[in-house]
Protein backbone atom coordinates (compact mmCIF):
# COMPACT_ATOMS: atom_id res chain seq x y z
CA UNK A 1 0.00 0.00 0.00
CA UNK A 2 1.48 3.20 -1.32
CA UNK A 3 1.25 6.07 1.43
CA UNK A 4 1.46 9.59 1.38
CA UNK A 5 2.35 11.51 4.29
CA UNK A 6 1.10 15.55 4.82
CA UNK A 7 3.51 17.15 7.38
CA UNK A 8 7.01 16.36 8.44
CA UNK A 9 6.99 16.82 12.17
CA UNK A 10 8.03 14.23 14.81
CA UNK A 11 4.39 12.32 14.34
CA UNK A 12 5.57 11.67 10.83
CA UNK A 13 8.74 10.00 12.79
CA UNK A 14 6.35 7.93 14.28
CA UNK A 15 4.59 7.49 11.42
CA UNK A 16 7.88 6.04 9.85
CA UNK A 17 9.44 4.00 12.35
CA UNK A 18 5.33 2.20 12.80
CA UNK A 19 5.67 1.75 8.90
CA UNK A 20 8.73 -0.42 9.34
CA UNK A 21 6.95 -2.90 10.97
CA UNK A 22 4.23 -3.12 8.37
CA UNK A 23 5.81 -4.87 5.40
CA UNK A 24 2.20 -3.97 3.10
CA UNK A 25 3.16 -0.34 3.99
CA UNK A 26 5.76 1.78 1.17
CA UNK A 27 5.87 5.78 1.82
CA UNK A 28 6.27 6.90 -1.67
CA UNK A 29 5.88 10.85 -1.06
CA UNK A 30 6.05 13.62 1.60
CA UNK A 31 4.69 16.65 1.56
CA UNK A 32 5.23 20.23 3.47
CA UNK A 33 4.35 23.49 3.06
CA UNK A 34 7.85 24.32 3.75
CA UNK A 35 9.33 22.17 0.56
CA UNK A 36 12.53 22.19 2.30
CA UNK A 37 11.36 20.29 4.92
CA UNK A 38 9.55 18.00 2.60
CA UNK A 39 13.06 17.46 1.35
CA UNK A 40 14.73 16.87 4.25
CA UNK A 41 12.23 14.30 5.48
CA UNK A 42 12.22 12.49 1.65
CA UNK A 43 16.07 12.25 2.23
CA UNK A 44 16.16 11.26 5.91
CA UNK A 45 13.63 8.25 5.02
CA UNK A 46 14.89 7.76 0.93
CA UNK A 47 10.80 9.04 -0.35
CA UNK A 48 10.98 9.42 -3.96
CA UNK A 49 8.63 12.10 -4.58
CA UNK A 50 7.75 15.62 -2.82
CA UNK A 51 5.64 17.99 -2.78
CA UNK A 52 4.57 21.55 -0.96
CA UNK A 53 0.84 21.15 -1.93
CA UNK A 54 -1.35 18.28 -0.61
CA UNK A 55 -4.15 18.64 -3.77
CA UNK A 56 -1.34 18.29 -5.82
CA UNK A 57 0.02 14.86 -4.19
CA UNK A 58 -3.52 13.45 -3.99
CA UNK A 59 -3.90 14.29 -7.80
CA UNK A 60 -0.80 13.06 -8.89
CA UNK A 61 -2.10 9.02 -9.28
CA UNK A 62 0.74 7.88 -6.79
CA UNK A 63 -0.57 7.26 -3.65
CA UNK A 64 -2.89 4.41 -2.25
CA UNK A 65 -3.64 6.45 1.33
CA UNK A 66 -2.86 9.44 3.11
CA UNK A 67 -1.39 10.10 6.64
CA UNK A 68 -2.36 13.55 7.66
CA UNK A 69 0.04 14.62 10.22
CA UNK A 70 -0.33 18.62 10.44
CA UNK A 71 -2.00 21.21 12.46
CA UNK A 72 -4.86 20.06 13.85
CA UNK A 73 -7.01 22.84 12.22
CA UNK A 74 -6.19 21.31 9.25
CA UNK A 75 -7.28 17.86 9.43
CA UNK A 76 -11.04 18.07 8.31
CA UNK A 77 -10.48 19.96 5.29
CA UNK A 78 -7.11 18.00 4.07
CA UNK A 79 -9.41 14.64 5.00
CA UNK A 80 -12.43 15.41 3.20
CA UNK A 81 -10.74 16.41 0.13
CA UNK A 82 -8.80 13.08 0.55
CA UNK A 83 -11.79 11.31 1.01
CA UNK A 84 -13.56 12.68 -2.22
CA UNK A 85 -10.52 11.10 -4.25
CA UNK A 86 -11.40 7.91 -2.69
CA UNK A 87 -7.99 8.34 -0.70
CA UNK A 88 -8.05 5.87 2.35
CA UNK A 89 -7.11 8.47 4.76
CA UNK A 90 -5.41 8.05 8.06
CA UNK A 91 -5.94 11.16 10.46
CA UNK A 92 -3.73 11.88 13.54
CA UNK A 93 -5.26 12.57 16.77
CA UNK A 94 -6.99 14.75 16.96
CA UNK A 95 -9.15 13.91 14.54
CA UNK A 96 -10.61 17.40 14.33
CA UNK A 97 -11.15 20.44 16.45
CA UNK A 98 -14.99 19.68 17.17
CA UNK A 99 -17.77 17.49 17.07
CA UNK A 100 -19.13 19.20 13.58
CA UNK A 101 -15.75 18.80 11.95
CA UNK A 102 -15.73 15.04 13.08
CA UNK A 103 -19.46 14.27 11.33
CA UNK A 104 -18.46 16.12 8.67
CA UNK A 105 -15.15 13.96 7.97
CA UNK A 106 -17.35 10.62 8.93
CA UNK A 107 -20.15 11.63 6.51
CA UNK A 108 -17.64 12.09 3.70
CA UNK A 109 -16.18 9.01 4.71
CA UNK A 110 -19.80 6.84 3.94
CA UNK A 111 -20.78 9.06 0.70
CA UNK A 112 -17.22 8.55 -1.03
CA UNK A 113 -17.16 4.60 0.63
CA UNK A 114 -13.98 5.17 1.62
CA UNK A 115 -12.23 4.28 4.68
CA UNK A 116 -11.01 6.91 7.46
CA UNK A 117 -9.34 5.67 10.30
CA UNK A 118 -8.72 7.98 13.71
CA UNK A 119 -5.58 8.10 15.07
CA UNK A 120 -5.68 7.40 18.24
CA UNK A 121 -2.96 4.78 19.39
CA UNK A 122 -4.29 3.01 22.90
CA UNK A 123 -7.47 2.00 21.47
CA UNK A 124 -5.65 -0.31 18.95
CA UNK A 125 -3.15 -1.96 20.84
CA UNK A 126 -3.75 -5.45 22.35
CA UNK A 127 -3.11 -4.00 25.76
CA UNK A 128 -6.05 -1.96 25.57
CA UNK A 129 -8.23 -5.20 25.01
CA UNK A 130 -6.61 -6.93 27.44
CA UNK A 131 -7.54 -4.41 30.30
CA UNK A 132 -11.19 -4.20 28.58
CA UNK A 133 -11.21 -8.11 29.01
CA UNK A 134 -9.85 -8.05 32.51
CA UNK A 135 -12.49 -5.33 34.11
CA UNK A 136 -15.07 -8.07 35.05
CA UNK A 137 -12.63 -9.34 37.44
CA UNK A 138 -12.23 -6.18 39.83
CA UNK A 139 -16.27 -6.21 40.20
CA UNK A 140 -18.60 -3.53 40.05
CA UNK A 141 -16.54 -0.27 39.52
CA UNK A 142 -16.58 2.28 41.99
CA UNK A 143 -13.84 5.14 41.15
CA UNK A 144 -11.97 5.62 37.99
CA UNK A 145 -9.09 8.20 37.82
CA UNK A 146 -6.71 8.75 34.42
CA UNK A 147 -3.80 10.59 34.42
CA UNK A 148 -1.63 12.38 31.42
CA UNK A 149 0.61 15.26 32.76
CA UNK A 150 3.86 15.78 30.94
CA UNK A 151 5.97 18.95 30.89
CA UNK A 152 6.08 20.13 27.33
CA UNK A 153 9.65 21.04 25.67
CA UNK A 154 8.38 23.81 23.96
CA UNK A 155 6.24 25.36 27.30
CA UNK A 156 10.27 27.09 27.53
CA UNK A 157 9.64 28.39 24.07
CA UNK A 158 6.35 29.90 24.81
CA UNK A 159 7.44 31.51 28.37
CA UNK A 160 10.62 32.75 26.47
CA UNK A 161 7.52 34.35 23.88
CA UNK A 162 8.14 32.50 20.94
CA UNK A 163 4.60 31.77 20.45
CA UNK A 164 5.64 27.63 19.03
CA UNK A 165 2.70 26.09 18.13
CA UNK A 166 1.76 23.97 20.97
CA UNK A 167 0.46 26.61 22.90
CA UNK A 168 -1.46 28.67 19.54
CA UNK A 169 -5.34 29.05 19.81
CA UNK A 170 -5.37 29.38 16.18
CA UNK A 171 -4.44 25.97 15.39
CA UNK A 172 -6.55 24.55 17.51
CA UNK A 173 -3.99 23.27 19.92
CA UNK A 174 -3.72 22.82 23.90
CA UNK A 175 -3.48 20.43 26.55
CA UNK A 176 -6.97 18.76 25.78
CA UNK A 177 -6.45 18.48 22.31
CA UNK A 178 -2.62 16.80 22.84
CA UNK A 179 -2.70 14.94 26.11
CA UNK A 180 -6.42 15.06 27.55
CA UNK A 181 -7.82 13.54 23.91
CA UNK A 182 -5.85 9.96 24.74
CA UNK A 183 -7.16 9.64 28.30
CA UNK A 184 -11.17 10.73 27.22
CA UNK A 185 -10.86 8.00 24.42
CA UNK A 186 -9.91 5.42 27.08
CA UNK A 187 -12.34 6.35 29.03
CA UNK A 188 -15.59 6.61 26.78
CA UNK A 189 -13.77 3.19 24.90
CA UNK A 190 -14.32 1.77 27.94
CA UNK A 191 -17.32 3.28 29.59
CA UNK A 192 -19.83 4.84 26.83
CA UNK A 193 -20.62 8.35 27.23
CA UNK A 194 -21.32 9.79 31.00
CA UNK A 195 -24.80 10.82 32.29
CA UNK A 196 -22.88 14.40 32.75
CA UNK A 197 -19.31 15.76 32.48
CA UNK A 198 -17.92 19.22 34.03
CA UNK A 199 -14.48 20.61 33.66
CA UNK A 200 -12.23 23.39 34.44
CA UNK A 201 -8.98 24.63 33.30
CA UNK A 202 -5.76 26.19 33.21
CA UNK A 203 -5.70 28.83 31.15
CA UNK A 204 -2.45 30.72 28.86
CA UNK A 205 -2.49 34.07 27.74
CA UNK A 206 -3.13 32.51 24.06
CA UNK A 207 -6.49 31.27 25.20
CA UNK A 208 -5.43 27.65 25.10
CA UNK A 209 -5.64 25.08 28.14
CA UNK A 210 -2.36 24.59 29.56
CA UNK A 211 -3.71 22.00 32.36
CA UNK A 212 -7.22 20.51 33.39
CA UNK A 213 -9.60 18.14 35.08
CA UNK A 214 -12.68 16.16 33.61
CA UNK A 215 -15.18 14.58 35.51
CA UNK A 216 -17.65 12.31 34.21
CA UNK A 217 -20.57 10.70 35.61
CA UNK A 218 -21.83 7.34 35.16
CA UNK A 219 -24.71 5.55 36.95
CA UNK A 220 -22.50 3.96 39.93
CA UNK A 221 -18.91 5.60 39.62
CA UNK A 222 -17.24 8.98 38.16
CA UNK A 223 -14.29 9.14 36.09
CA UNK A 224 -11.76 12.07 36.71
CA UNK A 225 -9.18 12.84 33.62
CA UNK A 226 -6.11 14.98 34.83
CA UNK A 227 -4.29 16.55 32.30
CA UNK A 228 -1.11 18.81 31.77
CA UNK A 229 1.71 20.14 29.35
CA UNK A 230 3.06 22.41 31.79
CA UNK A 231 4.09 20.04 34.69
CA UNK A 232 5.00 16.68 35.37
CA UNK A 233 2.66 14.25 37.60
CA UNK A 234 3.43 10.38 38.92
CA UNK A 235 -0.46 10.27 39.35
CA UNK A 236 -0.95 6.61 38.23
CA UNK A 237 -3.84 5.76 36.40
CA UNK A 238 -6.42 3.03 38.31
CA UNK A 239 -9.82 1.54 37.32
CA UNK A 240 -10.91 0.86 41.27
CA UNK A 241 -13.67 -1.87 41.39
CA UNK A 242 -15.45 -3.62 44.95
CA UNK A 243 -12.89 -6.78 44.46
CA UNK A 244 -9.78 -5.44 43.05
CA UNK A 245 -7.98 -2.69 40.70
CA UNK A 246 -6.42 -2.07 37.59
CA UNK A 247 -3.43 0.27 37.11
CA UNK A 248 -2.26 1.61 33.42
CA UNK A 249 0.99 3.33 33.71
CA UNK A 250 0.90 4.91 30.40
CA UNK A 251 -2.67 5.21 29.09
CA UNK A 252 -1.40 6.72 26.07
CA UNK A 253 0.01 3.88 24.97
CA UNK A 254 -1.61 1.10 27.10
CA UNK A 255 1.84 -0.01 28.26
CA UNK A 256 2.09 -1.27 31.70
CA UNK A 257 -1.36 -2.55 32.82
CA UNK A 258 -1.57 -4.44 36.13
CA UNK A 259 -4.76 -6.61 38.03
CA UNK A 260 -4.91 -6.22 41.98
CA UNK A 261 -7.36 -8.05 43.38
CA UNK A 262 -8.46 -7.36 47.16
CA UNK A 263 -8.75 -11.58 48.21
CA UNK A 264 -4.84 -11.82 48.17
CA UNK A 265 -3.24 -8.45 47.30
CA UNK A 266 -1.04 -9.90 44.45
CA UNK A 267 -0.23 -7.38 41.52
CA UNK A 268 -0.16 -9.53 38.49
CA UNK A 269 0.90 -7.96 35.21
CA UNK A 270 -1.53 -7.97 32.85
CA UNK A 271 0.08 -5.99 29.37
CA UNK A 272 2.06 -7.88 26.86
CA UNK A 273 5.40 -6.05 26.45
CA UNK A 274 5.26 -4.69 22.74
CA UNK A 275 8.29 -2.91 20.10
CA UNK A 276 5.98 0.15 18.90
CA UNK A 277 2.72 0.65 20.02
CA UNK A 278 1.93 2.99 16.82
CA UNK A 279 2.56 -0.15 15.15
CA UNK A 280 -1.33 -1.59 15.84
CA UNK A 281 -3.03 1.14 13.97
CA UNK A 282 -1.41 0.68 10.72
CA UNK A 283 -1.95 -2.88 10.63
CA UNK A 284 -5.61 -2.38 11.19
CA UNK A 285 -5.64 -0.06 8.59
CA UNK A 286 -4.08 -1.79 6.42
CA UNK A 287 -6.61 -4.97 7.12
CA UNK A 288 -9.60 -2.37 7.14
CA UNK A 289 -8.59 -0.97 3.61
CA UNK A 290 -8.57 -4.56 2.18
CA UNK A 291 -11.33 -5.45 3.27
CA UNK A 292 -13.22 -2.67 1.46
CA UNK A 293 -14.35 -1.12 4.96
CA UNK A 294 -14.86 2.39 5.84
CA UNK A 295 -14.39 2.29 9.56
CA UNK A 296 -12.44 0.66 12.13
CA UNK A 297 -13.61 -2.09 14.29
CA UNK A 298 -11.64 -1.38 16.88
CA UNK A 299 -12.72 2.38 16.51
CA UNK A 300 -15.64 2.82 14.51
CA UNK A 301 -16.95 6.35 13.66
CA UNK A 302 -19.65 6.22 16.02
CA UNK A 303 -16.85 6.26 18.95
CA UNK A 304 -15.07 8.91 17.51
CA UNK A 305 -18.39 10.88 17.44
CA UNK A 306 -19.24 10.44 20.81
CA UNK A 307 -15.38 11.10 22.28
CA UNK A 308 -15.48 14.50 20.16
CA UNK A 309 -18.77 14.98 21.51
CA UNK A 310 -17.83 14.90 24.96
CA UNK A 311 -14.81 16.86 24.39
CA UNK A 312 -16.08 19.70 22.28
CA UNK A 313 -18.62 20.34 25.51
CA UNK A 314 -15.44 20.07 28.01
CA UNK A 315 -13.36 23.06 25.83
CA UNK A 316 -16.74 25.23 25.88
CA UNK A 317 -17.57 25.06 29.45
CA UNK A 318 -13.36 25.59 29.89
CA UNK A 319 -13.65 28.36 27.41
CA UNK A 320 -11.38 27.01 25.09
CA UNK A 321 -13.02 28.00 21.99
CA UNK A 322 -11.37 27.83 18.28
CA UNK A 323 -12.67 29.92 15.20
CA UNK A 324 -14.27 26.34 13.48
CA UNK A 325 -16.36 26.47 16.74
CA UNK A 326 -18.09 29.68 15.55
Amino acid sequence: MKFGIVGTNFVSDFFMKAASYVDEIEVVGVCSGRKENAINFSKKYNIENVYDDYISMLDDGLIEAIYIATPNVMHCEMTIEALKRKVPVFCEKPFGTNDYEVKKMVEASRSNNTYLHDGIVPLYTENFQIVKDNLHKIGKIRKVVFSFCKYSSRYDAYLRGENPTTFRRELANGSMMDLGVYILADAIALFGKPNSVTSNATLLETKVDAAGTINMVYDDFDVTLLHSKVSDSEIITEICGEEGMIQIDTPSLMNGAYLTLRKDKVKQKLSVDNEYPFMFQLKDFVKNVKAGRIESEKVPHDLSIAIFEILTKVRKQCNVIYDSDK
